[in-house]
């Protein structure tokens, strides 16, 4: 596992996404100052063992946030997988005492799927009202995102998201920093947006440099 480690900017937050304890704990020895915890990164991470959340919350002092996903595939969820998403998010709350929560719901129409993630969102912030709220890369699978983006991004602000984690729309961060870039112009602050995918110790610099990103999301 590689970690993104930066030390031109301590302003810049290196968050690791990991799949198990042994990895988590790696990351933090390497540098990461924040964990997305999850499990099956290879269709995109799925929600991970409660078990293994408690051990990274108790053994490691860094922010953890956690995915809530309940299976690979798409990111339309019926009304069983809300029901699941929920339980995990208030037991990963009321239990773990984790730091953020990762979500991503998309309508079959391929447009965010405001009912579920505004629900899924307010259970959290009930919960916790400090609790951290990252949209997922379901963000670049959204239908009209080409075109509509700025729109999108709105909705994600208002619903009370606090970061959209990204591509750019593209096969990884690389391809897609332009969108990344004018996104967090667009952004200004009002939402963090943390590029991710295929971002490494040997890349990172030139996403940062170019975009003007301050987190960023490395899983290699």
């Amino acid at each position: 596992l590689k970690i993104i480690y930066l030390v031109m900017d301590k302003e810049i937050i290196k968050e690791a996404c990991v799949e198990s304890f042994s990895e988590a704990y790696r990351a933090s020895q390497l540098g990461a100052n924040r964990l997305e915890l999850c499990s099956d990164l290879h269709n995109s991470g799925t929600t991970a063992s409660f078990g293994t959340a408690k051990q990274c919350k108790k053994k490691l002092n860094i922010p953890l946030s956690c995915i809530i996903r309940p299976r690979k595939g798409n990111f339309v969820y019926d009304s069983n997988e809300v029901d699941i998403m929920i339980n995990d998010i208030t037991h990963l709350i009321n239990y773990v005492n984790v730091d953020g929560i990762v979500i991503g719901a998309l309508t079959k129409e391929g447009f965010i799927d405001i009912i579920t993630t505004k629900k899924l969102i307010d259970i959290a912030k009930e919960l916790n009202k400090e609790i951290s709220v990252t949209f997922h890369m379901a963000f670049d699978e959204i239908k009209d995102n080409d075109v509509n983006w700025k729109d999108n991004i709105e909705i994600l602000i208002k619903l009370g998201c606090d970061r959209i984690l990204t591509k750019g729309g593209k096969t990884n961060a690389i391809e897609g920093k332009d969108n990344i870039k004018k996104y967090i112009e667009y952004a200004n602050k009002r939402i963090v947006i943390m590029p991710g995918g295929g971002v490494n110790s040997e890349n990172y610099k030139e996403l940062i440099e170019y975009t003007g990103a301050k987190e960023v999301h490395g899983t290699n």
